[in-house]
Order: C-alpha cells, then structure tokens, then sequence
C-alpha cells in the first residue's frame, strides 16, 4: 500500500473546483438570458409582419424581415425587458406564436371541443381525460389553452 496522498494525484477522489462551475458551463458555453416580450411587443411585431405581408413573397418572411422587426420594436419599445429582441428572436417569437395558432385551430376542428377566447378551450372535469390524451399525444402545444385564450388569434389568423 502506497503511503502517498491523493491530493497530489491527477486521479484524485478530491473535487479540483466548484461543482456549480462545472454545471453552469459545461464546455466553455453560458446560456444567454431569454428576451422577455410583453403583449404589446407582441402585437407590435405582428402588426409589422402584417403590414410587411405584400412585400415577403410566397416563401414567408425571411431573416432581413425579421431585422427590420427588431429595428422597429427597439425603436417602439425604449425600455424592454430581459435579453435584446434581435432578428432572430423575433424570428423564434413568430414560430412560438405559429405553433399557438395552429394548436387554437386544432382545438377549433376537434369534435367534442368548444374555443372562445373569452372560456378557452372550455374543458370541464367530465372532459379533463379527453384532453390530456389530446395533449399528450398528438397536440402538446395546445396544453396552455385550457386555461387561457389566444389573444393574438385574429391577427395571427391574417398572417396565414
């Protein structure tokens, strides 16, 4: 048996730094802050890609689009919260805010299932199965409009 410490071994059980180092970067990359959008950044930005629509072309909007976006809300909302809204936020926000209008429509065209934005998808205790099987299955964005309505729906519902 070796009388030598493991403290001086490269294969030591000792820890060598803080274990929350380690967690919070793990090869070399830091997570950014997310941008936080209130509604009314929202509406801005779709209000601009509404007014954007004739000049985007059958592909949809493109990144320069989506620059311009951010150009325009910098200019609109002085004071924003959490991370800088960039194209390419903006461009995340658009797909989030796809997915929500989708997942709306799809709760629309399900048999069984009322929408309004006023009562949200109406689901009631005789009902809660049906829709976490809906949910969890097939349409796991929908998941939040149980309880709350889609704001943007009528906008969004222009720019499709």
């Amino acid at each position: 048996m070796s009388n030598r410490s493991s403290s001086s071994s490269s294969h030591s059980l000792q820890s060598q730094g803080t274990l929350e180092a380690a967690l919070a970067a793990p090869c070399g990359a830091l997570r950014k802050a997310p941008a936080i959008w209130s509604k009314a950044e929202e509406t801005d930005l779709l209000e601009f890609l509404l007014k954007s629509l004739p000049s985007s072309g059958n592909g949809g909007f493109k990144m320069p689009m989506f620059n311009q976006a951010a150009a325009h809300l910098k200019e609109k909302h002085l004071h924003q919260k959490g991370a800088e809204k960039t194209g390419k936020v903006c461009k995340n926000k658009w797909t989030v805010l796809k997915k929500a209008y989708h997942s709306v429509i799809n709760i629309k065209n399900t048999l069984g299932f009322t929408w309004s934005d006023e009562h949200r998808a109406d689901i009631t205790d005789r009902k809660d199965d049906v829709w976490a099987c809906f949910t969890k299955v097939a349409h796991p964005h929908a998941k939040p409009f149980m309880m709350r309505g889609f704001d943007h729906f009528e906008i969004m519902e222009q720019l499709m």
